[in-house]
């Protein structure tokens, strides 16, 4: 199937991620474990690359799709997992939890190509080896997130298979805690609750025109409008958009 097409919903198209080319990031996982070891520098290198998060490219992507293929992206993403956790020793493994995370791993749900995904950790700082083997796999450390201070992003661009030139975001986080069980709950009932998936939905179906016009931020803005995540956001002390003068 060409997953591209859109046959009931007008594309949207936006410059999602261009930015990230203009973005100095640091090169090895020693850097990049040394910065997240001390909360000063992390939050430091964090606000360096949002700081340069103005694109002057045109290039234009499609975005929004009613009919993302969930199967398909569910195993691509479990397959990222498996890739990653493989050059990990067991003994690490066992402290760790990768799950699909976001619109793309609600079966139905509208949105984005870009799949979320999220390594869950033992402790609030995540071991070595997996910051190693994310690197190893073509992450770029991106420092803290837009989610919560305690949530930090790794992204990559997408080379092979049927999302080639998108984007991965793998969060990570404390297992247990208020960014982890956000992410969770909000899936899992948008799973099981018909009322928390149509409240989603039907926010990011409002939201898509501004998707149409560009406007990235707007759009986000728009969509976390809705009632679930109102909800779980409230319930674990997030606050969206993440303050970022505020990080410590």
């Amino acid at each position: 199937a060409n997953y591209r097409t859109e046959r009931s919903f007008k594309l949207s198209y936006y410059n999602e991620y261009k930015s990230y080319l203009r973005m100095s990031f640091v090169a090895t996982a020693d850097e990049a474990y040394e910065i997240i070891q001390d909360r000063k520098k992390l939050v430091e290198y964090t606000k360096s690359v949002w700081n340069l998060s103005a694109s002057t490219s045109t290039v234009k992507k499609p975005m929004y799709t009613r009919d993302l293929p969930y199967d398909d992206i569910y195993e691509y993403v479990e397959n990222i997992g498996k890739d990653i956790l493989s050059k990990i020793p067991e003994s690490v493994q066992a402290d760790l939890t990768f799950e699909h995370v976001g619109s793309t791993a609600i079966r139905g749900m509208p949105g984005a190509w870009h799949p979320d995904a999220a390594f869950f950790t033992k402790d609030r700082n995540p071991p070595k080896e997996l910051v190693a083997s994310l690197m190893e796999n073509g992450f770029k450390f991106i420092g803290i997130g837009r989610l919560h201070k305690y949530d930090m992003w790794f992204v990559k661009g997408l080379t092979e298979g049927f999302l080639k030139d998108y984007n991965c975001k793998i969060h990570v986080t404390q297992l247990g805690g208020d960014a982890a069980n956000c992410l969770q709950e909000t899936r899992d009932r948008c799973r099981n609750e018909q009322w928390a998936f149509d409240s989603y939905k039907n926010a990011k179906e409002a939201a898509a025109k501004l998707l149409d016009e560009g406007k990235k931020k707007e759009y986000k803005i728009a969509k976390g409008n809705c009632e679930i995540l109102n909800i779980t956001q409230a319930k674990y002390n997030i606050k969206m958009p993440l303050d970022f003068d505020n990080l410590y």
